[in-house]
């Protein structure tokens, strides 16, 4: 009788002394491991299956891959080295795992880092997917972080790394106000080399709201009067605008800069235009409509072009070379309709 021997050490040794001990006919031999009837086990290194000629390793099966838990079958978990059976005991596993940590693994492995998310389709409705956790947002839980606009609900859009309602979104200085320009969506206010007020940083000529450099990532890393998370800084809850104070609005539940356009009409007649210069509002803007460059610069030079959308603009709006950060390269924002 010849025994056949797996390369682990332990179960060298056993076949070894078992199948001696068979040739001599000091034993009636039916199986390897704990008990004369067990033909499977594990040990700390591996697991194994025996018969009356020795031991050989049980490979643990491979995990299909996953992006999060719903990617997963029932009864299972998205980890690190994909789709791992949830157990609470051995008996649960496949053969070549048992159950650590209530997840099936190979004896001799760590268990794998739980993944319950990747991208917020794996975590569903009001939830985001913020460091391979879904976490609660939108509605009364604070705009859900984002790091562009597939990671926002329909209607939404991703402005300085928060999901927005895309009224909240300017794209044209001339929606901002005096003394404002419109940057990556927010209406700031125009800089040179510094000058903005507590809070902000002046950077590429547009005062963007300051980040602390300890800034946070998930709801739980604050608390006290600032347990939302936006934007990489904690801030304040809120109901309603009245509750967060001047230069700030309730966004979604959270108090953050109001960066909003200043919308200045919501009908025609109330644009104050002429018969020969009729105004139309337009998106809650009151804009002069044309067909050419010369009627626009008969009412005013500064808006003295027509711009694709038969409106009378600025020559940056109206040859803009980007509405957002995702019309310019990676590094660059989008300031005053230009590439910075």
């Amino acid at each position: 009788m010849t025994a056949h021997f797996s390369s682990s050490p332990t179960s060298v040794m056993r076949a070894f002394v078992l199948g001696a001990l068979a040739t001599v006919g000091t034993l009636a031999w039916a199986g390897c491991g704990p008990g004369s009837e067990s033909r499977y086990y594990c040990d700390d290194l591996n697991c194994y299956a025996c018969d009356a000629y020795g031991c050989s390793d049980v490979t643990a099966p491979p995990k299909a891959s996953c992006t999060g838990n719903a990617s997963c079958p029932p009864g299972s978990t998205c980890t690190a080295a994909g789709c791992a059976v949830i157990c609470t005991e051995n008996s649960a596993c496949p053969q070549g795992e048992v159950c650590k940590n209530n997840v099936c693994t190979p004896p001799g492995s760590t268990p794998p880092a739980a993944k319950e998310c990747t991208t917020k389709t794996d975590c569903g409705a009001g939830k985001a997917c913020v460091s391979g956790t879904c976490q609660a947002c939108g509605g009364t839980d604070g705009p859900c972080p984002c790091t562009g606009a597939a990671d926002c609900a329909s209607g939404e859009a991703c402005v300085a790394g928060s999901c927005t309602a895309a009224s909240n979104v300017c794209k044209y200085s001339s929606e901002c106000g005096d003394t404002k320009v419109c940057a990556d969506g927010q209406c700031l206010a125009a800089c040179v080399d510094g000058g903005c007020e507590a809070g902000f940083t002046c950077d590429k000529g547009a005062c963007k709201p300051s980040v602390p450099p300890t800034g946070c990532t998930t709801d739980q890393q604050c608390g006290g009067d600032t347990p939302q998370c936006v934007g990489g800084a904690c801030v304040k809850a809120c109901t309603g605008d009245t509750e967060c104070g001047g230069g700030k609005y309730c966004n979604q539940g959270a108090c953050v800069p109001d960066t909003r356009p200043q919308p200045n009409c919501t009908a025609d007649d109330q644009c104050g235009g002429t018969a020969s210069t009729p105004k139309k509002c337009l998106g809650g803007f009151c804009k002069y409509t044309c067909t050419t460059d010369q009627y626009c610069r008969t009412i005013d030079s500064r808006i003295g072009y027509c711009a694709k959308d038969s409106v009378c603009r600025t020559a940056a709006e109206a040859n803009a070379q980007c509405l957002s950060s995702a019309d310019c390269q990676a590094g660059q924002s989008c300031v005053d309709n230009a590439c910075k």
